[in-house]
């Protein structure tokens, strides 16, 4: 959904439960325009959506988000400013039905999302 649009994966890995990928921010995208117009910021809606979508891309199945049991948003981030994105997930499936994961959005320096929750497969 905003994978190659909003922003692009350099690097993706996953090495048994445990996700780890650079992010580039696409800050000519639309969605700054709006959000906001002179002060463009990533908005939190997205943050959660791009966690998603690695966890999606990780697993092979369609994932719908259930319960955020934490979701903490803690900085904000101007694409152009900050334009390169580090995610960090932790993923188990404990069953057929469920992906639980602990993600996070940062860059060297700071940490700007952290997120606990458990997704449904709905493929």
């Amino acid at each position: 959904m905003l994978n190659n649009d909003l922003y692009t994966i350099d690097v993706f890995e996953d090495q048994g439960g445990v996700i780890s990928c650079t992010l580039q921010l696409n800050a000519t995208h639309k969605i700054f325009e709006g959000h906001f117009p002179g002060q463009p910021v990533l908005p939190g809606v997205c943050m959660m959506q791009i966690i998603k979508e690695l966890t999606e891309k990780a697993t092979g199945k369609k994932l719908f988000l259930n319960e955020a049991a934490q979701c903490k948003f803690l900085s904000m981030v101007d694409p152009v400013k900050i334009p390169t994105l580090i995610a960090a997930i932790s993923y188990q499936q404990p069953d057929t039905t469920t992906v639980t994961i602990n993600g996070t959005l940062k860059n060297e320096t700071a940490t700007f999302f952290k997120i606990n929750a458990q997704l449904k497969v709905t493929n």
